[in-house]
């Protein structure tokens, strides 16, 4: 074999390797993959990690229409029930993380993806307007009390709209619905920059960053303070109203999503 064929076989060999993939992400956040055909979410990730894939952080890239080909880092979550994989978009479990923060930061994403974090609204919207997705929030009490509320369609809008709460789909769970009514079709608001329509400014008056409503500002406040438990104060904990009432501030959230339609876009899995 002539020395330019051993170079061609090393060289299509390499090029096997990468796509077929090694390991999931460490914590260092490692590659899942080393080649130019980054999965486009969570779903693919996972599935192309075949048997070593594992609730882990990943490296995603979007379509460029959708993400102008950016690649970013984010939280994957195997499903329970052995369906397919969840991205979390939001993740709170204590207090080391401030998140009454403004406009700039929820829309770039902040926190740390092992601990506490917001992706980013930028983020958001080019995952949701890349495909339709459901969305899955996990609560928890600080009697160890687990919760959850399902909404089988989610998307976004964009900057200039705000971030609007444009798509949200049927209920289901048993934490009660808490979306619904208020916030679907509702702006996102932070404190510096107040899009509610509503005559009080409620990111400030509730202390968070969420899509309030223009009449009644929440019945939802997963961005709200981190007050452990039972609160002296109204409505501006980590608030999920249906289950717990106003003056409780829940020990635990995740609001994840998936695409409804798994796509494998000339990629195959393990």
């Amino acid at each position: 074999m002539s020395k330019l064929q051993n170079i061609y076989w090393l060289s299509v060999s390499l090029v096997i390797c990468c796509a077929l993939g090694k390991s999931t992400a460490s914590d260092a956040g490692n590659d899942v993959f080393s080649t130019t055909h980054l999965p486009a979410n969570c779903n693919e990730a996972t599935l192309l990690a075949g048997r070593k894939a594992k609730s882990d952080i990943y490296k995603i890239q979007l379509p460029p229409q959708y993400g102008d080909g950016a690649e970013f880092y984010v939280k994957c979550l195997l499903d329970p029930s052995g369906r397919e994989a969840w991205t979390i978009i939001q993740f709170r479990q204590d207090d080391t993380t401030e998140f009454f923060r403004g406009w700039q930061e929820y829309k770039n994403g902040f926190g740390n993806l092992n601990r506490n974090f917001f992706i980013g609204l930028d983020k958001l919207h080019a995952l949701t307007a890349s495909q339709l997705h459901e969305l899955w929030i996990e609560l928890k009490d600080f009697d160890n009390v687990t919760k959850y509320a399902k909404y089988d369609s989610f998307a976004i809008a964009d900057e200039y709209q705000k971030y609007a709460l444009n798509i949200l789909g049927e209920y289901s769970g048993t934490a009660g619905d808490a979306m619904l009514g208020v916030h679907d079709g509702a702006k996102f608001s932070t404190p510096d920059q107040d899009n509610s329509g509503n005559i009080d400014n409620c990111a400030k008056n509730f202390k968070g960053s969420w899509w309030y409503g223009n009449r009644a500002c929440h019945i939802s406040n997963l961005n709200g303070l981190y007050l452990n438990g039972i609160t002296k104060s109204f409505a501006d904990g980590i608030v999920w109203a249906t289950w717990r009432g106003y003056k409780y501030s829940l020990k635990y959230v995740h609001m994840a999503i998936r695409p409804k339609e798994l796509r494998i876009q000339n990629r195959s899995a393990n």
